[in-house]
């Protein structure tokens, strides 16, 4: 006879739905074991007192996103111990037959989108640009004209050549938009090709009008395909066309078209527990982990790969996203909107991201107040490490920390964007603080009127944009930035204090204060103290600030290790770097630069690896199970 466990429910590839799920394994017989589902497993905790489920490593292919609600607040969904449980919102594709030329074609009953994998890498789309590896961010891409009616939102002319005559408008046919200044990108269905008057339109409209000099791609077209790793629709017959690396097995190691954009999606949960689990193979314009309304919430040391946003909390408070490794996304990491209040996002690591839409953010949020950023690395995004931002719609951010985050090449593909963002229409005070972080080369994108690629353009630092106020930047280590390493865009009583800063280009200052003109005579910064900041140079540098109409603002005590003094106790001296030729730019322990007020930065706590837990924000999860 099989003694049940009572105390949690069990999910396994082997298990049946018809099982009572209070075993981890078939037992001897076949007679009883584990679920097959994770919503068998949802209803069955809903209609006991079992508060807990354990998912039996493998891949569990959804065919709908599992929906929770407040029924299941209190519920865990975690991993069996040292097994790995992979949720999947992928089509698997088999049965492909050879065309030739390295091109293999399945027959699917839906066309396929811009989410494709093989062995888990995913595949690129195939376009109209020819994509050099070695210039990834600016190959690819034609530069679009703009109507003869002037720029537009919703079509724009190309130049003759650049689209083939053959190509038709399909369910699989869409078109990537940036204009100029590469602020945001957007995907649309290609309603028109005209080719006698060049023009192409789009079936939803672009975020900006679309200027001459901006950029375009029209992508997931078999017929286009180039080189391995492409993959295509083809209309005619209905077939996924692909170009693999690996011909003898690419079929076995699998073929995934991702079909859901949600894996689990909460509404109203609160004190919901997932941790893990891995989420796999999901549409870049979905959230693999969608949390509406509830709080309380943990998601800890999951995997998310192959997904477009891999967490999304709309307007859930106080949960914690801790310890989680999210890498080639889609879109973005964790994005908060709809105040998103009082989330703690910590201990991640957040790698490349905005793999097909480009204008996020690592970590992003709209609207979100008491939030905590704090020990996270970020590597490899087109725009943004983290931002917040409030557009005076109602939606402010206060109160938010970001601390002590490893944030390295970022802004890569897009203008106006980089390590570090708040940006705050209304003005008013924020009570922010941006401390402790390590930014490392934050780019910078964009194009002209005339075609030619701006680089190294808006690459900021960190960015206190449009009227932020009220914010603290101190003790930040800024490298490799563009235009400026710490940025000031109007707004008052924001204080830069001993903040180290080492510019590439001799053009670049260190800090930038400026007025925002087009938001009228108000959007003059006040107020703003500038102190015991240190900035160097790979070269010598011409000035450490620049300041653009800034209005009041206190500025002194700021060392330059060459360049010119500004206040009356700034200086021009060697600081002391431990070894600034292998980039070690902690200071030595008589160095000149501590007799100047300036105090080293706290390095080791930097990142994923500064991070130690402690009993208010556990970080390691070890079940039971």
């Amino acid at each position: 006879m099989t003694t049940t466990d009572q105390t949690a429910f069990y999910v396994s590839t082997q298990g049946k739905d018809s099982w009572s799920g209070r075993l981890a394994a078939p037992n001897a017989d076949g007679t009883d074991g584990p679920f097959a589902s994770l919503e068998k497993a949802r209803d069955a905790m809903r209609s006991s007192d079992t508060d807990t489920t354990y998912i039996r490593g493998g891949t569990y292919r959804l065919d709908e996103t599992l929906t929770l609600d407040s029924r299941d607040d209190g519920h865990g969904f975690l991993a069996y111990k040292g097994e790995t449980p992979v949720l999947s919102g992928g089509q698997r594709v088999t049965g492909f037959a050879s065309e030739g030329g390295g091109l293999y074609s399945a027959k699917l009953s839906i066309a396929n989108g811009l989410d494709v994998s093989i062995g888990g890498v995913r595949q690129q789309a195939a376009q109209t640009g020819d994509v050099d590896p070695t210039a990834p961010a600016t190959s690819g891409w034609h530069m679009l004209k703009a109507g003869t009616d002037g720029a537009s939102k919703t079509s724009f002319n190309f130049s003759a050549g650049d689209i083939p005559s053959t190509l038709k408008p399909h369910a699989g046919l869409v078109v990537q938009t940036f204009d100029t200044e590469r602020l945001k990108d957007d995907i649309s269905s290609v309603k028109t090709i005209d080719q006698y008057h060049h023009t192409l339109t789009l079936d939803d409209a672009a975020s900006y009008a679309l200027r001459s000099g901006g950029t375009y791609r029209v992508m997931n077209d078999a017929s286009l395909i180039r080189d391995a790793g492409e993959f295509g629709w083809r209309a005619s017959d209905g077939k996924l066309v692909v170009k693999p690396e690996h011909p003898a097995s690419f079929e076995a190691d699998g073929v995934v078209v991702a079909r859901l954009g949600s894996l689990i999606k909460t509404a109203g949960t609160s004190n919901l527990s997932i941790e893990g689990l891995t989420f796999a193979d999901a549409r870049h314009d979905g959230a693999a982990l969608s949390m509406q309304g509830g709080q309380g919430n943990s998601v800890g040391g999951n995997h998310f790969v192959n997904v477009g946003t891999a967490v999304s909390l709309d307007g859930t408070d106080g949960s914690r996203i801790a310890g989680n490794h999210m890498e080639h996304l889609g879109a973005n990491g964790v994005s908060m909107f709809h105040a998103a209040d009082g989330n703690s996002i910590y201990a991640n690591t957040i790698e490349h991201i905005g793999l097909i839409a480009k204008g996020g953010a690592a970590i992003g949020g709209t609207g979100s107040s008491e939030t905590l950023v704090r020990n996270n690395d970020i590597t490899d995004a087109p725009r943004y490490g983290v931002s917040f931002k409030e557009w005076d719609d109602g939606q402010v951010n206060r109160n938010n920390t970001v601390e002590f985050n490893r944030i390295h090449h970022v802004g890569q593909e897009t203008a106006d964007g980089g390590g570090i963002e708040m940006l705050g229409r209304s003005g008013t005070a924020m009570g922010s603080i941006i401390r402790g972080n390590e930014l490392i080369d934050t780019g910078g994108l964009a194009t002209d009127g005339q075609g030619n690629w701006l680089t190294d353009h808006k690459g900021w630092g960190i960015s206190l944009d449009d009227l932020t106020s009220g914010v603290i930047v101190r003790d930040n280590f800024v490298k490799g930035f563009a235009w400026a390493g710490i940025y000031v865009h109007g707004g008052d009583g924001n204080l830069l204090e001993n903040n180290f800063g080492v510019s590439s280009r001799a053009e670049d200052p260190f800090i930038r204060v400026e007025w925002v003109p087009k938001a009228g005579a108000d959007a003059r910064p006040h107020d703003t103290t500038i102190i015991r900041n240190l900035a160097a140079g790979d070269l010598p540098i011409d000035q450490y600030w620049k300041l653009l109409s800034p209005g009041s603002l206190t500025m002194d005590g700021n060392l330059a290790a060459n360049g010119r003094a500004f206040g009356p106790n700034d200086a021009v001296f060697n600081p002391g770097f431990t070894d600034s030729a292998r980039g070690d730019y902690s200071l030595k322990e008589n160095a000149d630069a501590l007799s100047h007020g300036i105090h080293d930065l706290s390095w080791s706590s930097m990142g994923v690896d500064g991070y130690h837990a402690d009993s208010s924000m556990p970080l390691f999860w070890d079940h039971a199970a």
